[in-house]
């Protein structure tokens, strides 16, 4: 049934409404077609809510601030240009092609008609060229043959020997590890859709329907399944996961829209990471999902402050932490009604980059932990002095407001990634293993059922795990199907799961 719009009475608070609609619609606009967060975020160079402030503890909060942002500003500009002089005179150019690690197949052509034994070579020109072999497809036919000792013909007990036939990694034994892994890595991590991947196969002159695929794919996710778990096991154990939800869209309502379900991702980041681990019941957002996959656990979640989390603020032995890059992005998104959130910004990005001069100078941990205290602490303090004065000038539904508001209800669990040095300052790594399922979902669009989606999370797990390993997905499952076995113990699975592979 169609809602009837009604608008308020008064032309002040229709003015309000059209505002706040303006504002939403730029706001996907830029989601839409816009750059990059950091493409996004305006310099601010003008003036600050602090320099009408009297309050000596806000003026003290203000100096820490800027003394430490200066401090971290300097050691960026030092790194720079130490990184600019030894990026000068770095040597000549690899030999082309080479670079690629590709290996080199080398042929000599001489004149026609000559006897190269008359002549001595005095120089050569190379050319390089680059090739592709299309991909083939072929059948192995295995002959297992059955034997009988000659001198046994006739006894009543002959001795028959026979082969071991090759292990069948799904029902029938009539595919190979090659194929399903390159059926799954096409799907998965390189986004094609199984009707496109039919079509390719019918130019190489194997016409297959699309449902006979669909089913083997399913056979593997059935035969991955226990090591599935064993992947679950082992990155909860790192004590140390980010989270996040993932929209999936589900077509299993005859004649209706796709209704939306959601997957979730716990992804390792601790110092001994492990992979990713997805998970999909029912397309539910609900608490019961982190309460359930997260009972027993003991470490650090951190996540962008959906409130299923909250709960966990009070579990004994979890510490919860929150994401910096969605706080920016919310002052960002401020900016365009409020140029004064571009002061948030600036001092935000000041605390990306004494992450960024950390990693490049190498820094240990506890060297991490020890500038943190140093320098970003007082830049969090300011951060927070800022915030609480500068609500007090906002409207309560403008955007500044509902970023401070926002970024205030989070601010203690964002200061604690100042306590370890292995703590993350956002959750960008569990966003980052979210996009194979996005480009995936804007090819395939949708699964059929539940089952599917089901299917989608073991697979997903296990490219973004390959992925974030720096594992070439493909030959990880091609290895694994073909070493796999239904009677495997866990400690032999744990020996196949990504993390182990190199080992």
């Amino acid at each position: 049934m169609k809602k009837t719009l009604t608008l308020p009475d008064t032309i002040e608070a229709c003015h309000e409404i059209i505002i706040s609609q303006a504002r939403l619609i730029e706001q996907l606009q830029r989601r839409a077609f816009g750059g990059s967060l950091k493409d996004r975020a305006v310099k601010y160079d003008g003036p600050s809510l602090f320099d009408d402030v009297d309050e000596q503890a806000v003026l003290a909060a203000k100096r820490e601030l800027e003394k430490a942002s200066k401090d971290v500003d300097q050691a960026a500009e030092k790194r720079r240009i130490e990184a600019k002089a030894q990026s000068k005179g770095s040597g000549k150019r690899p030999e082309k092609y080479n670079i690629y690690g590709l290996p080199v197949e080398t042929r000599r052509i001489y004149p026609e008609g000559v006897k190269i034994e008359d002549y001595d070579i005095i120089g050569q020109d190379e050319t390089n060229v680059l090739h592709l072999e299309p991909q083939r497809l072929w059948v192995e036919k295995t002959i297992t043959p059955i034997l009988r000792l000659k001198s046994d013909k006739g006894a009543p007990s002959p001795v028959i020997l026979q082969a071991q036939r090759p292990h069948s990694i799904i029902g029938g034994g009539h595919v190979g590890a090659d194929l399903l892994a390159t059926l799954i890595d096409n799907k998965y991590n390189h986004h094609l859709p199984e009707y496109r991947q039919v079509k390719m196969f019918a130019e190489l002159g194997l016409k297959l329907p699309t449902s006979t695929v669909n089913d083997w794919i399913h056979a593997v996710a059935n035969v991955l399944y226990p090591l599935y778990e064993s992947q679950r096991e082992a990155v909860m154990e790192g004590g140390y996961v980010q989270i996040d939800e993932v929209p999936w869209n589900i077509a299993d309502r005859k004649g209706q829209a796709c209704r939306k379900g959601y997957a979730w991702q716990f992804r390792d980041v601790s110092l001994h990471r492990r992979g990713t681990f997805f998970y999909y019941h029912k397309g539910s957002r609900g608490g019961e999902i982190p309460r359930t996959q997260l009972r027993g656990y003991q470490g650090v979640i951190q996540n962008d402050g959906y409130k299923v989390y909250n709960e966990f603020e009070h579990v004994p032995g979890i510490t919860v932490l929150a994401c910096m890059a969605h706080i920016r992005r919310k002052f960002v998104d401020a900016q365009k009604s409020n140029p004064l959130a571009g002061e948030v910004v600036k001092y935000i990005t000041a605390l990306y980059t004494l992450e960024e001069n950390l990693k490049a100078s190498g820094a240990s941990v506890e060297d991490i932990r020890r500038e943190r205290q140093r320098l970003a602490v007082p830049i969090l303090k300011g951060i927070e002095s800022w915030m609480k004065t500068a609500y007090l000038t906002c409207t309560p539904k403008e955007p500044l407001a509902m970023a401070i508001k926002y970024a205030l209800s989070l601010w203690p669990r964002v200061m604690r990634y100042t306590e370890e040095g292995y703590y993350q300052i956002d959750s960008n790594p569990v966003e980052q293993g979210q996009r194979p399922s996005v480009l995936g979902r804007k090819n395939y669009l949708f699964s059929q059922n539940d089952r599917g989606a089901e299917d989608n999370a073991i697979f997903y797990t296990f490219i973004v795990s390959c992925d974030s390993l720096g594992i070439n997905p493909y030959q990880w499952l091609k290895d694994t199907l073909e070493d796999i076995r239904p009677d495997m113990e866990e400690a032999e699975l744990i020996k196949l799961l990504p993390y182990n592979y190199n080992n």
